[in-house]
């Protein structure tokens, strides 16, 4: 946590995300990125993919979780409230305008060619952010060893073979990857204990 951070900061920082935040999670999830890990240097890599992790276990719409818990940890209760206003308000009012000037004109070809670019560039967007909220995790991984990285890397895979192959619930695959996450590490952790005492 960054002590320097005023309320006035935070709060400008989110309603600028607010603002601009247009094409959903993953652009939102890209400025949130750009603006306290690399801009301001508000927060680290490693913290935010952790923040990242609870926000996708709580249920409910992740951005917000995120944006509370980065506002908690940056400014407390007020913290959470400006983060939340900030948000939300700007970007509520913007739907709400561009939802009706889209109602009237999606029945125009170019209009739907246009939607069908901007998916293509938020599924872009989206590969650049998961990186992100990946690679602090797999260079902790990499440090620890070679067989503790492959085995997050397994994780990963046998996650997504598992949720396209059989469509289990999503808290099934949260908790059996977070038990056999746990299990590899603290087999890891017995194997080599001179890594723990660095």
């Amino acid at each position: 946590m960054d002590d320097a951070v005023s309320i006035r900061s935070l709060f400008g920082a989110w309603l600028k995300i607010g603002c601009t935040s247009f094409g959903g999670g993953a652009v939102t999830q890209y400025l949130i990125q750009e603006t306290f890990i690399y801009k301001h240097h508000w927060i680290g890599a490693e913290d935010y993919s952790r923040i990242i992790a609870m926000s996708q276990i709580a249920p409910g719409i992740n951005i917000l979780a995120t944006t509370i818990l980065i506002g908690k940890r940056l400014g407390g209760g007020m913290g959470i409230f400006v983060s939340l206003m900030g948000l939300v308000l700007p970007s509520a009012i913007i739907t709400v305008g561009m939802t009706a000037i889209y109602v009237s004109l999606s029945s125009l070809s170019r209009v739907q060619a246009a939607m069908r670019y901007a998916f293509a560039a938020i599924f872009g967007l989206s590969l650049v952010t998961n990186w992100r909220n990946v690679a602090p995790i797999l260079e902790r991984n990499r440090r620890q060893g070679s067989a503790t990285l492959a085995a997050s890397i397994a994780v990963m895979i046998g996650t997504a073979v598992v949720y396209a192959l059989l469509s289990p619930a999503v808290v099934i695959l949260y908790v059996a990857g977070s038990l056999t996450s746990a299990l590899v590490y603290r087999r890891a952790a017995t194997k080599s204990p001179q890594r723990r005492t660095k």
